[in-house]
């Protein structure tokens, strides 16, 4: 199973007047996704579910990829990617969705980095840019999930085609 993690593009910044869960994108936010979202697909990614954190800057950010892939689903939400998600978290929403070939999970930092880092094995958490994809290949399996590092795409709509600079963006942003 492909899965592409995306943290939310650029939001308002946090105030004190507005909740976080409702900070929105900025217009630059909405510009740089559109790029990444053209950019996932031309390479041609055909998720079966677009998943979604119900914070309002990531699902306009899933709405944001939903229509420029021409998704005929519906963008589903789980409150379990509120703040990442987490292994177990993540454990469930694939597993539940197993004949899934490709999956988007559209979520936030630091909970997206920390699981991807688990993922992939390596001694340090990992650091989604906002606006940026991390596509992993994933296998379920009773023992736990196996992960390899498929593509990275930057929030700036590059594609980064060598795993190990890829693992050098992901450890070092």
């Amino acid at each position: 199973m492909k899965v592409h993690f995306i943290r939310h593009a650029q939001a308002i910044e946090r105030s004190t007047e507005l909740p976080d869960e409702y900070r929105n994108l900025t217009c630059r936010g909405r510009k740089r996704f559109r790029q990444v979202a053209a950019r996932l697909k031309k390479i041609g990614i055909d998720p079966d579910y677009i998943i979604t954190s119900p914070k309002v800057r990531a699902v306009q950010t899933a709405e944001i990829l939903a229509e420029t892939l021409g998704f005929s689903g519906e963008v589903q939400v789980s409150a379990d990617l509120a703040a990442g998600p987490d292994l177990a978290a993540l454990r469930n929403l694939l597993g539940t969705r197993k004949t899934a070939s490709e999956i988007v999970v559209v979520g936030h930092e630091p909970g997206l980095g920390e699981t991807v880092g688990e993922l992939l094995k390596v001694s340090t958490s990992c650091c989604l840019a906002k606006g940026s994809v991390v596509t992993l290949d994933l296998s379920l399996r009773q023992s736990g999930i196996t992960a390899e590092l498929a593509g990275l795409i930057t929030g700036g709509g590059k594609a980064v085609g060598k795993s190990s600079e890829a693992m050098e963006r992901l450890q070092g942003e």
